[in-house]
């Protein structure tokens, strides 16, 4: 059946980035992807088009996810579950495997048009209010506001009645709190600035950039920082500088519909550290979310020392 085979192919993206938002980990939802559409493909005598393919699919997903949820911890992110921190505290190393991961853009939206009308659906902060509500709000609410599915449809795809989906979803709505707006892309020259004060280890230029209630959180660390003036403190702390100090290379993606910096540390021999997926508003940094370790750098198509890529991209 290479009809069907094609189909399935066409409709990977969208399964995916609704695995990701069920799961909160790209890793667990790239596997649960490709698990949902194996089953799909050996259940295909089963499909007799009483439904569209794609809520068939969502609904193998969906319960894909709701079968490993049910044995997996909620995952954090450190900004959405505690207070900030104060400025001087050091950062608190917890396991990777309880926060939120990135996804990158080039995996979630290969069309570069449906990343710009639909990146705040994989927005970290949208990621981290629905990974607070109980798996089957969290099915409901995605089927129905993301992914535009019928109370109907909902019902069928989770054994549900329709009372219960309606219920479900109110519940949800209430928890999770307004719907996401998308971020403004942030002009071109800013972004060069942003990227030159890291590689130029320019602090002054760096903070200048910065709005006045900036966040920077660094999972797996547990605390964060609010505000420029104590992220700025944090940036001349003697563990931070061990860091920055011996140079710092940047490559330019993208991860969660924003830009991402992968940043390169002369101390790890210019070896791939870390993600930072960066929100902007007003032409200034407003979050900084810099994801360190290898756990949370897979996807990314970024080269894994500076020896593979010769500029830098912004230069």
């Amino acid at each position: 059946m290479p009809e069907l085979q094609a189909l399935l192919v066409q409709h990977r993206p969208e399964v995916l980035r609704h695995c990701y938002r069920m799961m909160g980990s790209f890793a667990d939802a790239e596997d649960l992807t490709q698990d949902a559409l194996m089953k799909a493909w050996e259940a295909r005598d089963t499909f007799r088009g009483e439904a569209p393919l794609r809520h068939w699919l969502l609904t193998i997903a969906t319960n894909a996810c709701l079968n490993a949820l049910a044995s997996r911890r909620r995952l954090e992110l450190p900004q959405a579950e505690r207070p900030p921190a104060r400025a001087g505290t050091p950062p608190e190393e917890l396991e990777s495997s309880r926060w939120l991961t990135p996804a990158p853009d080039a995996r979630l939206f290969p069309d570069p048009h449906q990343a710009a009308e639909r990146r705040e659906s994989v927005a970290l902060a949208f990621l981290a209010a629905l990974q607070r509500l109980p798996a089957r709000q969290r099915a409901a609410l995605l089927l129905k506001d993301v992914l535009g599915l019928s109370a109907e449809e909902i019902a069928g795809a989770l054994g549900l009645t329709v009372p219960s989906v309606n219920s479900a979803l109110h519940r949800a709505r209430e928890a999770a709190g307004a719907p996401p707006v998308p971020s403004p892309e942030p002009p071109p020259e800013v972004l060069r600035a942003y990227v030159r004060s890291w590689e130029e280890r320019d602090l002054e230029r760096l903070t200048a950039l910065l709005r006045e209630d900036v966040v920077l959180a660094m999972p797996p660390h547990a605390v964060w920082f609010r505000g420029a003036a104590d992220v700025a403190a944090f940036l001349r702390t003697p563990r931070f500088q061990s860091f920055w100090s011996p140079g710092v290379r940047v490559a330019l993606t993208r991860a969660n519909g924003l830009p991402a910096l992968g940043f390169y540390s002369a101390r790890d021999g210019y070896r791939l550290h870390s993600v930072g997926v960066t929100r902007f508003e007003g032409g200034q940094v407003a979050e900084m979310t810099v994801f360190i370790g290898p756990r949370f750098l897979h996807g990314f198509d970024l080269p894994g020392t500076t020896a593979q890529f010769s500029e830098p991209s912004l230069s």
